[in-house]
């Protein structure tokens, strides 16, 4: 039944885009819902902060964590609970933060040479899973202190293969959310002999969490508060929050702050992860892309900053190509308008001769537009499934910036843009200058779109990347 699920998940995330070509742009999903596939209109479907915007409740019940700024249906809620985070997760703080990311790559660069002197084979994916993952740099950005998790690549790789268990149960959640619900209310001692592994997980993140508000309410109430740091004035995220005060104290519930930052955390591992191990399974493969970007990365400093990097057009293009072909959100991100929208074909849709009528959608009908079906339109990524970075050079390149999606658009676009872009630049420029690998029992399918898992996953069978590692 597992696999099943997967797979009828799968064919439906196909089966949109190939109803698109025959039939027309707009396809009804289910009675209530339609997916428009049609670049030019994301910036209507993911309107920015002025314009309002509800979220589907419906496609909500698969997060399983309510209360959280990504979960929240209401625009005007949203925007309360969002200004809360932004000057945490802004270029100016995440630069002061910088030291903390450069010393979480430098401890991926050890891991990784210690494949170098021993001559064994290096699970890629599940360093980097590492790197990026719920108790790394996203953890002390939450609380202001370090947890380390790269130090053990067998319970990172345990925690890795546990979330892929978990999120191939996302589809469930929303169809049969009775079930989740269920085993919420049950007492854990019935329900820990039959949790999945990655369930267990969640629920220890949570009450980690849990533990560290505690922690942080409990020192706001007797006083005992830590010197602010940094330009934001704030320890963590979790002080922002709440000494912000045009919060009510509703938004600032146990609860409530517990799921924020369990998604917090949540959101950026596989993102992440997914992008480097395609960044680098597509560099290891193509010795000419590798080549020209090492040339680029020659004409910086040993010690090079986040900064610097940002200036190097090629790394940029090797950075979005790779986000490209993460996908970010591969599930129905459905967006409600409370007005009437005009829909007509534009220039991007497959036969736009043939498909030129206009639409009017009526008011309260959710809508999307995939990453899947935005990121693969051949109209503006010719040949889509190829690694090209070239394609995000000059001013074409610039162009196609509004077409990526990998971190949401519009107003409820990712709050940790900027976190992941130092991280994807960082980690990307010292594992390229430090080591040469070759591919170990791998090949694409370690990191094609495989099934739709929330984000994209590969095969079933993938045990992700793996390298034989040489220093450069």
């Amino acid at each position: 039944m597992k696999n099943t699920v997967c797979q009828i998940c799968h064919a439906a995330t196909g089966m949109i885009i190939a109803n698109s070509i025959e039939l027309g742009p707009i396809i009804r999903i289910t009675p209530d819902e339609i997916h428009v596939n049609d670049v030019a209109f994301l910036d209507t479907i993911y309107a920015p902060p002025s314009s309002r915007r509800d979220k589907y409740a419906r496609n909500l019940k698969q997060l399983r964590v309510p209360g959280s700024v990504g979960a929240t249906v209401s625009f005007d809620v949203h925007k309360k609970r969002r200004e809360a985070l932004p000057p945490f997760f802004s270029k100016r703080n995440v630069l002061y933060l910088e030291p903390m990311i450069t010393a979480k790559v430098q401890q991926l660069c050890d891991v990784i040479s210690s494949h170098v002197v021993d001559k064994s084979p290096l699970n890629l994916s599940g360093v980097l899973f590492a790197f990026s993952n719920e108790r790394g740099i996203a953890e002390n950005f939450l609380f202001a202190h370090e947890i380390n998790n790269l130090a053990d690549e067998k319970k990172a790789a345990s925690l890795r293969r546990n979330t892929y268990q978990l999120l191939r149960g996302v589809h469930r959640n929303k169809h049969m959310s009775w079930i989740p619900d269920l085993l919420e209310k049950l007492p854990k001692s019935m329900t820990k002999p039959i949790m999945p592994p990655g369930l267990a997980d969640i629920f220890a993140l949570l009450a980690r969490v849990r533990a560290e508000l505690v922690t942080i309410m409990e020192a706001k109430a007797s006083g005992n508060i830590n010197k602010s740091l940094g330009p934001t004035g704030k320890e963590s995220v979790y002080d922002s929050v709440l000494d912000n005060t045009s919060l009510p104290e509703s938004e600032k519930s146990l609860p409530r702050l517990q799921n924020e930052g369990a998604l917090l955390v949540l959101a950026g591992t596989e993102s992440r992860t997914k992008t480097l191990s395609i960044v680098f399974y597509h560099l290891i493969s193509n010795p000419p892309i590798l080549a020209k970007l090492r040339k680029e990365l020659k004409s910086l400093p040993d010690n090079v900053t986040w900064t610097q990097l940002e200036q190097l057009p090629y790394l940029s293009a090797v950075i979005e190509e790779g986000n490209r072909l993460a996908f970010g959100v591969t599930a129905r991100a459905a967006r409600i308008s409370y007005k009437p929208l005009r829909y007509t074909p534009s220039q991007y849709v497959t036969n736009p001769s043939k498909f030129s009528k206009s639409y009017v959608i009526l008011p309260g009908t959710p809508i999307s537009t995939t990453t899947l079906s935005a990121h693969t339109a051949a109209s503006v990524f010719p040949d889509p499934f190829t690694f090209k970075p070239e394609r995000w050079l000059g001013e074409y390149g610039r162009v196609l910036r509004k077409f990526q999606m990998a971190f949401g658009k519009g107003g409820r676009k990712c709050l940790e843009i900027e976190l992941a872009r130092a991280e994807l630049l960082l980690a990307t420029a010292a594992l390229v200058r430090k080591f040469e690998m070759k591919l170990w029992n791998t090949d694409e399918s370690d990191v094609a779109f495989g099934h739709d898992w929330q984000v994209s996953h590969p095969n079933l069978e993938s045990e992700g990347i793996r390298v034989m590692v040489e220093a450069v």
